[in-house]
């Protein structure tokens, strides 16, 4: 067995996913447990805080990133335990770190996360820091998960849309014949997430239940869309740099309507910027989706209703594929770490707009 790790913490900052994976040679890769640890209210405001510039950043930031590598290995130990496995049965733990700041445009990216004390804590080797190479080749450095959806997912009898709905949305376009592609196509969770803290003191809208109690803002949503992001053709990502509180304050007068309709016109803009964002593709077909917006009912309501007018087949979660939806992102990252370890470059020329194939990670050895 080859046995591999991913961590996966999202831009929703909710928590650490944990993916016990086999990557043996001349087999399909094999998701086989996972396991979640939810942040704290502290620790999603102590990771949110650094989102956006303020005072004492880099002592915040280390502190931060201790705190993500004691949580990751509290998830690893969770796994290990849950599978009978020991430290040693394990080639290396993939982590892709807590994002704080994505610049491509500025030639950076930021996950943090201190793999050196979580190499230590774990007594596994870490790989981590897997956008920064595709940066350097001139790539966006994200979405890096349509390599490996193509390996798992693809077919040859129909165009599959992967859409991820954790805090901004991604695709993965899977069309026989094309070659893979991929692109961030907006917010997900992360406006409605913020709106449901601040006005309502929860951490979400589960199942959109406030959100379809309310009535969307039209003009609001007008001016959402206006967004020169939404007409930015493919490669493309983004992140809470721009889909954040000052964004909702575009619209003059959004904070003095009623809490709904506030996380109702949210709501609505993700169903939209992912059903239009598709548009790009120049394709129809099949949508499956995965992360925490799978768990929205009202949110997946109104994707389905408004793929359909557009012309795609179906709108269902990964599960119909034989994936957990929630750990998908997990397994992703454990892929990626078998494709360092292995030293194979991985091709995201087509997704990300780098030059050539390369090698994502950085090795963070065990000490024991």
């Amino acid at each position: 067995m080859a046995y591999y790790i991913g961590l996966m913490s999202g831009t929703s900052i909710d928590g650490i996913d944990c993916v016990l994976a086999d990557f043996s040679e001349n087999r399909k890769p094999e998701y086989l447990s996972g396991v979640a640890l939810d942040w704290s209210p502290e620790e999603r405001r102590m990771f949110g805080s650094l989102t956006s510039p303020g005072n004492d950043e880099i002592h915040r930031a280390g502190i931060a990133g201790c705190r993500y590598a004691e949580k990751a290995a509290q998830a690893i130990q969770l796994l290990l335990e849950k599978n009978g496995l020991s430290p040693e049965a394990i080639t290396a733990v993939a982590s892709h770190g807590q994002t704080i700041r994505h610049e491509p445009e500025n030639g950076f990216t930021v996950q943090i996360g201190n793999h050196a004390l979580l190499a230590a804590l774990s007594g596994i080797d870490v790989v981590a820091d897997f956008r920064s190479a595709d940066i350097a080749l001139g790539g966006q450095g994200a979405p890096l998960v349509p390599a490996f959806h193509q390996e798992i997912l693809g077919s040859e009898k129909e165009n599959r849309f992967i859409v991820n709905i954790g805090g901004i949305s991604n695709v993965t376009a899977l069309i026989p014949g094309r070659k893979t592609s991929g692109y961030d196509l907006g917010p997900g969770n992360t406006l409605s997430d913020l709106l449901a803290e601040k006005l309502f003191n929860i951490p979400c809208d589960r199942d959109g239940l406030l959100a379809s109690a309310g009535t969307v803002n039209e003009d609001a949503l007008r001016c959402f869309l206006q967004d020169p992001y939404f007409r930015v053709r493919p490669p493309k990502s983004t992140g809470r740099e721009l889909f954040n509180e000052d964004f909702l304050m575009k619209f003059p007068g959004f904070e003095i309507m009623p809490p709904r309709d506030q996380l109702a016109t949210a709501c609505e803009l993700t169903a939209r910027s992912i059903v239009e964002g598709l548009d790009f593709l120049e394709a129809k077909g099949s949508v499956y989706v995965c992360g925490g917006g799978c768990h929205n009912s009202h949110l997946m309501k109104r994707i389905g209703v408004l793929a359909r007018d557009r012309g795609h087949a179906m709108v269902a979660t990964v599960k119909d594929l034989g994936i957990d939806p929630d750990f998908l992102e997990g397994f992703a990252f454990a892929w990626l770490g078998y494709r360092f370890m292995k030293r194979i470059p991985v091709n995201m020329t087509c997704i990300t707009g780098s030059r050539h194939p390369v090698i994502m990670g950085c090795l963070y050895p065990h000490s024991r």
